[in-house]
């Protein structure tokens, strides 16, 4: 998953919104883990979830990443967010999305990864 995260910060141009879905313990956040990792995110921080502050801000070489969990929260507003940054969504609704990021379990402890560009 971290890879996979990594391997999509080479494709981002900096104000994207990334939206990810799947159950408890897919990977959410260690897929947020390789995309910080990927965008050269500052010596000293660390991905971690941000269930229960809510949204979590972190310096990139590329500009801030900011990774949002609403599992717990129905009513908070991160369209508030757009244009500050890369901003990665767990648990996201709707269609306010770049890129869509769909994991689910397969086989073992393999997952099942669906990414989704929009179109320009």
């Amino acid at each position: 998953m971290e890879a996979l995260g990594e391997s999509l910060a080479k494709r981002l141009k900096g104000k994207e919104v990334i939206c990810l879905k799947g159950p408890l313990g897919s990977g959410k956040t260690t897929f947020v883990r390789g995309l910080a990792r990927g965008l050269g995110i500052e010596e000293g921080h660390q991905v971690r979830s941000p269930t229960f502050t809510i949204v979590n801000e972190y310096p990139t070489k590329r500009g801030k990443l900011l990774h949002v969990d609403l599992y717990r929260v129905k009513d908070f507003d991160w369209t508030e967010l757009l244009g500050e940054g890369i901003v990665a969504v767990e648990w996201c609704e709707g269609d306010l999305w770049d890129v869509l990021v769909e994991i689910d379990f397969g086989e073992g402890s393999t997952r099942v990864v669906r990414i989704k560009f929009r179109s320009s």
